[in-house]
Formats: C-alpha cells, sequence, structure tokens
C-alpha cells in the first residue's frame, strides 16, 4: 500500500483515492494520500507540470478586470462601506447576501485604511471591487498576474513568491489559493509573518473533513485534481496554526450546492466543462439537480458538514483572549505561490 508522510504533521498517510482530472474533462489520473493522524487529503505527488494543471482557460484568466472598470471609483462608496461595516441588524440586513464580503471585515475589525494583502488574487476582481467599495490599502499577490495588470491609487500588484514578500498587514486573505500550494506548512508561517500583532488572516479552503469528500470520494468536485495540492481539516489547520503562532478566532461554514451537483457530475462521467456544452434536455437536468441540491447543501451547511469554510485565524502576540466584540471598524492564476 502506498504511503507518504504528512506534509502537515508528518502522521502517515496512505492512499484514499484515485482521482480524475475533470474541470476540463482530460480525465488523467492523480494519487491522494490521506493522513491517519490529521486527516489531510493531499496528492501524491507534487511533481505535476503546470501546463498540465493550467490552461488558457483556466477560470481565473477569464476573469480580466479591465482598469477602466475600477478606475475612478475610489472613495466614492466609502462612507456607504464604512456604514455597512458597522454593528447593527439593519446594517447586517443591507450586505446582502447570507455570506457577504462585509462580514470579513466586521469580523476582523479591518476599517477602510488598513493594510490587506490578498494571495493568490488571480485576476485580482475582488480587490478591484474592495476598491471600489472605499478600501484604500490593497496589495494583490500572485507570481501569475497578468502582464497588463497594473498599479492605481489604494491599489499594488506584486508577483512576488509569498515568502519572498515584505510587508506588513491588517488582514492577510487567501481565498481558494492556499489549497494550490505545495508547503502549507512553510506558506502558512510566511503569511503570519506577514499580519500585525493582533491582525488576521482570512483562509478560505475546502475541507476533507466534509460530507461531500466522505460521500462522494474520488468524484468529489473540490478535490480538483490535480489543482488541489491539500484538502485540509480542521484538525490539520490547527496544527499548521501551532506551527506558525496563529489561533483559530472563528470558522464559517461557507458552502453551496456546487458540492453535491458538481460532484454528481463527475459521477456521471461528465466533466464541468462538458455540462456546459451539452444538449439542452441534459442541461434542463442539470439545472433541476442544482435547484435541489441547495436545500441539502443548507443543511449540510447549518451542520458544520459542508465542503469548505472560512477560517479566521488571529495572530498571537497582545491579543489572545476570544475573538474580541465586535466594534465600529476604524475609519481612517493560481500556480505555485511558493517558489
Amino acid at each position: 500500500m502506498m504511503s507518504r508522510a504528512c506534509r502537515v504533521c508528518s502522521g502517515v498517510a496512505t492512499l484514499a483515492v484515485r482521482a480524475r482530472e475533470m474541470l476540463f474533462g482530460t480525465r488523467a489520473r492523480f494519487d491522494y494520500v490521506e493522513c491517519r493522524d490529521c486527516g489531510c487529503l493531499q496528492r501524491a505527488s507534487l511533481s505535476v507540470p503546470a501546463e498540465e494543471a493550467y490552461r488558457a482557460d483556466y477560470y481565473t484568466q477569464l476573469q480580466a478586470v479591465r482598469p477602466g472598470r475600477i478606475g475612478g471609483l475610489l472613495g466614492v462608496r466609502a462612507p456607504w462601506t464604512r456604514f455597512r461595516l458597522g454593528e447593527g441588524v439593519l446594517r447586517r440586513l443591507l450586505s446582502g447576501r447570507r455570506y457577504a464580503r462585509m462580514d470579513w471585515f466586521r469580523r476582523t475589525q479591518t476599517g477602510l485604511d488598513d493594510a490587506i494583502l490578498d494571495v493568490g488574487c488571480g485576476s485580482g476582481r475582488l480587490l478591484a471591487r474592495m476598491r471600489g467599495a472605499g478600501f484604500r490599502s490593497l496589495v494583490g499577490l500572485d507570481p501569475g498576474l497578468s502582464p497588463d495588470a497594473e498599479d492605481l491609487p489604494g491599489l499594488r500588484w506584486t508577483r512576488d513568491a509569498l515568502d519572498k514578500h515584505s510587508g506588513q498587514y491588517q488582514l492577510v486573505m487567501a481565498h481558494h489559493s492556499f489549497e494550490h500550494m505545495d508547503d502549507p506548512r512553510t506558506a502558512l508561517q510566511a503569511m503570519a509573518a506577514l499580519v500585525e500583532p493582533g491582525g488576521f488572516i482570512l483562509l478560505r479552503v475546502p475541507r476533507a473533513d466534509s460530507w461531500a469528500y466522505r460521500h462522494y470520494g474520488a468524484d468529489w468536485c473540490q478535490l480538483d485534481a490535480p489543482r488541489h495540492a491539500h484538502l485540509l481539516t480542521r484538525k490539520s489547520i490547527e496544527i499548521l496554526c501551532a506551527a506558525a503562532g496563529l489561533r483559530i478566532a472563528h470558522v464559517e461554514d461557507d458552502s453551496g450546492p456546487f458540492q453535491i451537483w458538481g460532484s454528481e457530475l463527475y459521477r456521471r462521467d461528465i466533466a464541468l466543462a462538458e455540462s456546459k456544452k451539452a444538449p439542452l434536455l441534459e442541461r434542463l437536468r442539470n439545472g433541476l439537480a442544482r435547484l435541489r441540491a441547495r436545500t441539502r447543501a443548507r443543511d449540510l451547511r447549518r451542520q458544520g458538514l459542508g465542503d469548505q469554510a472560512c477560517f479566521y485565524l488571529e495572530r498571537r502576540g497582545q491579543l489572545i483572549a476570544p475573538l474580541r466584540p465586535k466594534q465600529t471598524p476604524k475609519s481612517a492564476s493560481l500556480l505555485r505561490i511558493l517558489s
């Protein structure tokens, strides 16, 4: 039986699934091992050529942000954003979706003038929207940034390797980029070094300790072989945090129905790209499956069993007590990130 040393806790990881590439539908197979101790599900081999994992039509490459769409917006919506960042039921209702961006900044007490780093920012679409909302000190880091990315007032881009980047930030974000990294221990330690004492890392990742993985196995859509190198669990994140001087301040299940309808497609041997080109009746069937998946996904989210979550990690230092009560904030792609 294949076994490896877990790249999170150094425990014994044995072969768990042989997953297919089902985003584009090449159906190439990749072995994933699961740690007996921390539960981390990880690609057995890290030697996967980038061109085999990422193509020109990878979704982050299709999210191009034209400078004209975000130029001239800085500060125009800042008063409205500052209002939404405040407390009260009405303000939360005005934030819109059940789990909107404002929740991230309220929980981390991040204000419009605080320094924010987005690790693995892809096209930078999120940062562009944040700049338009009034945030004034934004940095996007991604070695695969488009050559057309240009700095703007309040928004700067860098192609630094994560462990070579310097600076201090109130908030360091990694929105579904951390699972692409080859060395999670070194990566989280590098991110922690960029956070001010009392600041936060916002880590949004798929979870191996989820109903979807246990139910679908190799057909779990968020395995996303071979792009996802590590599918973490709560326990594995706790181990990484202890080594990096961080603590888990809060966890929010932010999963959705894709964990069900996407996995059902893969179980039926339909790649995601193929589903978009299917005959009309097949697309209608898939649409109905998405609607049915919403109720089940909502139940899983309420139970904390969804297949992805947002982990709020606080840097240990002066502020090591439980997460502070919320206050009004101060007003004042995806290639290997570690090279």
